[in-house]
């Protein structure tokens, strides 16, 4: 999940900077970026659809639970829905706002080391996306394999079963996705690869190579300068009865 959080916050990122110059209602003003209605609004829609994407969960179904009350929603989805309210979303986007800019102030985001990390998690980023975007393309659910798995459902789990029946096809939509996405994927994957040409080095003895273990640097080496481990303020998911 954390690995999914830093994938999301950079897109975010990248969305704000990229939506600054609407001219809709100025929500806040930092340091001469402007927060507007119409670029929150994007941000909170490109959030969900990113998460929708890189947790594979059907966009309907996250929308339903972001909307539903905290304690009526399943244990292992709370933090979603607690992250997604409008009012936690927009103070942890205005925290990564401040953020940002402060340390773009420093110079910080021209620092080598901190370009290199950004140019790793972009190509994470892309890489992800596409491949989700591959696996879904080739996914088809017609109406009667979404109710046969909902019938499915039901009588496999009582949860299930006291849903209306629009819900239950919701449920069982996510659940065929998901199989078909498992099975689905390792072929895309393998596509992928046909498409890019690939030229090993034979002088390059790659086995050896990946086996040197892995050293820390010696007190004479010259170091990086590291960043303290600072992020911007959190607020933690409530605690409900049976967590």
């Amino acid at each position: 999940m954390k690995k999914n959080i830093i994938l999301i916050s950079l897109i975010l990122l990248a969305a704000f900077f990229a939506g600054c110059g609407d001219n809709s209602e100025v929500i806040e003003t930092l340091d001469g970026n402007k927060i507007t209605v119409n670029s929150f609004e994007d941000t909170y829609n490109v959030a969900i659809d990113a998460m929708s994407r890189v947790q594979n969960i059907e966009k309907e179904n996250l929308l339903e639970f972001i909307s539903k009350d905290i304690a009526e929603v399943p244990e292992q989805m709370r933090a979603l829905n607690y992250q997604f309210q409008k009012k936690n979303f927009y103070d942890q986007y205005r925290d990564m706002m401040i953020t940002t800019i402060a340390a773009e102030k420093e110079g910080f985001t021209k620092r080598d080391d901190i370009k290199k990390i950004l140019k790793f998690q972009e190509m994470q980023i892309v890489s992800q996306l596409y491949v989700m975007h591959l696996v879904e393309s080739k996914i088809k659910i017609s109406e009667e394999e979404a109710m046969e798995e909902c019938q499915k459902l039901r009588a496999k789990e009582p949860q299930v079963g006291s849903l209306p029946i629009d819900r239950c096809i919701l449920f069982a939509r996510a659940k065929l996705k998901k199989d078909k996405s498992q099975e689905i994927l390792p072929k895309v994957l393998e596509r992928i690869k046909e498409q890019v040409s690939i030229k090993h080095n034979d002088k390059f003895d790659l086995d050896a190579f990946l086996k040197r273990k892995i050293t820390a640097p010696t007190g004479t080496e010259k170091k990086t300068e590291t960043a303290p481990s600072a992020e911007a303020p959190k607020t933690e998911a409530p605690k409900t009865p049976g967590q």
